[in-house]
């Protein structure tokens, strides 16, 4: 995913690509690359996903956090083999702090699960405190506001659908062993639980397989591509070498070949994006599931509350659960099948500009990212809408010839 990412941000730029042919891979302390380190990828996955309005429910999502440690894990390796002389102390340092990070990675998901607990206790408040049918109703009411607002976002639908059936399951199970006879409803809950989780982990082995495979193949046509740009410019340096260079119309033929095979070369990375977030989401809803269990259980096993509270948490948390579930199928939530890598493009770019942005130290909020998407969308389909008129305009010319 990392190689993948920097091969295409160098050849999809045309100031990149220019820069890297004629330079090579940019110097670690350059200035270019000293503000890709800066890049927040908490920032980017909020923005390439939309999370910002679910982040009370599920908190950070894992891809970011975990995008976050390797990047900088991978900038604490630079720095350490930067260094020629390490001493087997040091070395022995750098291994400690690779399992202390790991142990740092556990404590900040325990974190987002008790925060998430926190965010929950206080969204169902209302229900907590009704006193009548009609604040109960009142309740059920802003949910779907929520709900609706979120799934009006891009890719909240399937973020309610996930989000919805998790939240809905565990309070099922919950009351199910409460509430039936030799918990009967409980045990219902939990098989349809572990049935839809065994769904989710196939989904994510067959998205891993098929993202390895994609990736596999994009980077052996890209590395194909880079030889024959090599092997054009050697041929064209040996010519130079063997006669005399009459006029500049040699040095131009190159250029524009390379500058062809870098448009494929970026085209076939682009092929890739659609399985890469395939798999991203994948592993999303598997995360958000198991952070959503452990945050109701702590809900729901809370020592500081008697048995009613809790059963009533119960039925406030499935009653959210249900509203987020229903309108997320409404609205196609439980199909994520990611097929336009256009608009996850256009996504990824303004992502890529918010967390440049950001880096920079300026001010962008969420709702100015949503906004810049649309934007680019209008452009994008306006810009496809000019050029199928040009292409109609250019047969009819031709039928009339």
């Amino acid at each position: 995913f990392q190689a993948l990412g920097h091969a295409y941000q160098i050849l999809s730029n045309e100031q990149t690509r220019e820069a890297y042919d004629k330079n090579g891979k940019p110097d670690s302390n350059s200035a270019d690359a000293n503000l890709a380190n800066e890049i927040d990828p908490l920032v980017f996955f909020a923005v390439m996903f939309g999370s910002h309005l679910v982040e009370p429910y599920v908190g950070e999502l894992w891809i970011a956090t975990t995008a976050d440690t390797m990047m900088k894990d991978a900038m604490e390796q630079q720095k350490a083999m930067d260094t020629e002389t390490m001493t087997d102390e040091e070395a022995a340092e750098i291994l400690h702090g690779k399992a202390s990070s790991s142990a740092e990675s556990a404590l900040k998901q325990r974190k987002r699960e008790i925060k998430c607990a926190f965010n929950l206790r206080e969204k169902i408040l209302p229900f907590m405190e009704a006193t009548s049918p009609d604040d109960a109703a009142a309740f059920r009411t802003a949910i779907q506001k929520e709900a609706g607002k979120i799934a009006d976002t891009s890719f909240g639908a399937t973020f309610l659908v996930t989000i919805g059936f998790a939240l809905q399951i565990e309070a099922e199970e919950f009351l199910g062993f409460h509430n039936s006879a030799l918990g009967v409803g409980g045990h219902a809950a939990r098989l349809k639980k572990n049935r839809r989780n065994m769904q989710n982990n196939f989904k994510l082995f067959g998205a891993g397989i098929n993202a390895a495979s994609v990736g596999r193949k994009a980077m052996r046509e890209v590395e194909t591509a880079q030889k024959a740009i090599e092997e054009r410019r050697a041929r064209a340096a040996a010519e130079r070498a063997s006669k005399s260079i009459e006029d500049d119309k040699d040095d131009d033929e190159p250029s524009e070949l390379d500058e062809e095979q870098a448009k494929l070369a970026a085209q076939k990375l682009e092929e890739t994006i659609p399985a890469l977030l395939e798999l991203a989401w994948a592993v999303n809803i598997r995360d958000i599931s198991r952070t959503l269990k452990n945050a109701c259980k702590k809900l729901f096993t809370d020592a500081g509350v008697d048995m009613p509270a809790r059963m009533k948490r119960a039925e406030a948390i499935r009653i959210v659960g249900a509203e987020f579930l229903t309108i997320g199928r409404e609205r196609g939530g439980e199909k994520y099948e990611i097929k336009d890598a256009a608009d996850i493009k256009t996504r990824a770019e303004v992502a890529v500009m918010t967390t440049m942005a950001k880096a920079q130290g300026q001010e962008v909020n969420d709702d100015d990212a949503e906004e810049m998407i649309k934007q680019a969308r209008n452009m994008r389909a306006e810009v496809e809408s000019m050029g199928y008129e040009s292409n109609a305009s250019d047969k009819e010319e031709k039928e009339k010839a």
